[in-house]
């Protein structure tokens, strides 16, 4: 766990950072190889890559602040000034609010540049999936954020007091949510190109993985800390938060128009 790989005056170069490069490097790079194989030019690739990347970074900021109200309030500023505390740099990004808006960018791109949403969102849906497995090992593990909740199983994790979840929880053990949520995304990454080629109608990977990722989220969330503005019901070992509203609405409208992708493709077989 190395949060801070080095530091230069006030700058800091974060594992978070350098991971967000590799994910979004290795992301574009599967998305582009796909790309070609459906006769999609890399410059639109490129092109798309950099609204979802720009929108991404956006909604997961503007996400963390809403849900951090209190965090900020009566020093507004501090939610864009990359200055404060003798360091540069912006900590704090929720990975929902940047799936949200993430979507919306793409599909009003795309219908600017008169371009199936479906088609293309086949093209870079695996991609999420692949990042989601790395940023959550190689920056959040590493960065001591996303953490899980304390916990005395074998397998809880003491963080570095000079980490997010050190500094809250020092010397106790928690969750390795991110490690979880890391799996998922790989494994998620893998069943989704299977199933890519056993259901191959149009839209079919894009709606699987609006599927799985709220399934996957949602299972790794009973793990994971949040504070308590954050959470909306808990009872048991279930809990539902402010995140949970999103992600239902993309499970849901996934599930939707999974089902009548495949009914349409049905009828037409037969």
């Amino acid at each position: 766990m190395i949060p801070v790989l080095f530091k230069i005056g006030i700058f800091e170069l974060h594992s978070w950072g350098v991971s967000f490069g590799i994910t979004l490097a290795l992301s574009i790079w599967v998305a582009v190889k796909r790309g070609r194989r459906l006769g999609i030019n890399v410059d639109t690739m490129m092109a798309i890559s950099t609204v979802i990347l720009i929108a991404s970074v956006v909604g997961s900021r503007f996400w963390y602040v809403v849900c951090h109200l209190s965090s900020f309030r009566g020093h507004w500023i501090d939610t864009i000034n990359p200055f404060h505390r003798g360091s540069f740099g912006i900590a704090g990004f929720s990975m929902v609010g940047g799936v949200i808006l993430a979507i919306f960018a793409a599909f009003c791109y795309i219908k600017v540049k008169k371009i199936s949403f479906t088609f293309l969102g086949d093209v870079l849906a695996p991609s999420f999936l692949l990042g989601v497995g790395i940023q959550r090992l190689g920056g959040c593990f590493l960065n001591g954020c996303c953490f899980g909740k304390p916990t005395h199983h074998f397998l809880g994790v003491v963080f570095p007091i000079n980490s997010v979840a050190g500094s809250l929880f020092p010397g106790q053990p928690l969750w390795p949510a991110q490690l979880f949520a890391s799996a998922l995304g790989f494994l998620g990454f893998g069943l989704i190109l299977w199933l890519s080629k056993k259901y191959d109608f149009r839209g079919s990977t894009l709606w699987l993985v609006f599927i799985y990722y709220p399934v996957a989220r949602f299972l790794v969330d009973q793990f994971r800390y949040y504070e308590s503005e954050q959470i909306l019901l808990q009872t048991g070992w279930v809990t539902i938060n402010i995140n949970h509203i999103l992600l239902g609405v993309l499970f849901i409208v996934g599930v939707i128009f999974w089902f009548s992708g495949w009914m349409k493709r049905q009828n037409v077989v037969h």
